[in-house]
């Protein structure tokens, strides 16, 4: 088992740091993402300016990339692209590129995205090819890896119920490793941020035992601790407030977390979908499998006064919401 990474989105007083950045007015409503509305995707545009800027402030807010790159770090980032469909099913491209821009400008040496796509026959390099991310790294000098069959490692896990599983290598075979999730409901482990998004980088073969056997919170904690991420960003612009990981709920959030620790930004999370009344995450967030589990484990902090939120400025601010509900794909 690989030792965690420290983390350096700390304050004075050794707590974790978690900011939060208000992109845009909350919407007002929300849309129905279903199979029917869920395929189209447009192709990917360069992130404006104020996107790049958005994601440098959130960082900046808990310490900024100085803190995590080093020149010619070689850098793996962990997106979801569980699917090829739009945001918040999947990570948003634009995003993905500003966050790519940002490390080359702090000294990123060689950048890796590296992923694979729920569980065969689907195929990860098509859902992949759907959203255009192959071409967009190509754009910004990032090598985007799809985990087959020969990019795997056996990492013991801090739990019993595995013991071991295959975790895809370029996630353990990097200077520093980024989680970029998404802000997601989830109809079977309650919510899929930071904590679950290890799934996409573990082996198909072990990943299918997951959803057997019961305790299933338990187990996606567990499959948490084989790596340690050592920065994690939340896009909530948009995200599942009832329903997910495909077909649910969709609401215009606008809001972006980042932090050193899974655990601190889950809860976090969490806190920002209930914020709306539809959201099907309505128990203390302390209280879900998967972050008492990860507490027990060590994955993170295990008490609020454990970390600190910090609230980063953004010229948007958060406003009155907008009105209307989303379309199906809104963040592309």
């Amino acid at each position: 088992m690989p030792t965690p990474a420290r983390n350096v989105f700390v304050d004075n007083d050794g707590r974790a740091l978690v900011s939060r950045l208000q992109a845009g007015p909350a919407g007002r409503g929300y849309s129905v993402r279903t199979p029917l509305n869920a395929w189209p995707r447009r192709r990917p545009l360069p992130p404006p300016p104020k996107l790049i800027e958005h994601v440098n402030t959130v960082v900046e807010a808990i310490g900024g990339f100085r803190r995590l790159v080093r020149p010619g770090d070689r850098i793996t980032i962990k997106p979801n692209f569980n699917s090829g469909d739009p945001p918040p099913n999947s990570t948003d491209v634009p995003f993905l590129v500003a966050l790519i821009a940002l490390l080359k400008d702090h000294g990123a040496g060689h950048v890796v995205v590296g992923e694979s796509a729920r569980h065969p026959p689907t195929s990860s390099r098509f859902e992949m090819r759907r959203t255009g991310v192959f071409e967009a790294c190509r754009s910004v000098g990032a090598e985007v890896v799809v985990f087959g069959d020969d990019h795997w490692t056996p990492v013991r896990t801090r739990g019993d119920r595995f013991g071991w599983v295959e975790i895809a290598r370029p996630l353990l075979d990097c200077d520093r490793l980024v989680f970029l999730c998404c802000l997601k409901t989830h109809w079977l482990t309650k919510f899929s941020i930071s904590l679950k998004l290890i799934v996409g980088g573990v082996r198909p073969r072990h990943r299918a035992a997951l959803h057997f056997g019961g305790g299933l919170g338990e187990r996606v904690a567990e499959l948490a601790s084989t790596v340690t991420p050592d920065l994690v960003l939340v896009d909530g612009r948009t995200a599942f407030t009832r329903g997910g990981p495909c077909y649910g709920f969709v609401r215009r959030a606008n809001v972006i977390l980042a932090s050193g620790d899974r655990i601190a930004a889950d809860i976090e999370g969490i806190r920002e979908l209930q914020r709306f009344p539809e959201c099907s995450v309505t128990g203390d967030a302390w209280s879900y499998a998967q972050i008492a589990e990860a507490a027990r484990l060590g994955l993170g902090v295990a008490s609020a006064d454990e970390y600190r939120l910090v609230r980063a400025a953004a010229d948007a601010g958060a406003g009155p919401p907008s009105s209307g509900v989303i379309p199906y794909a809104a963040g592309d």
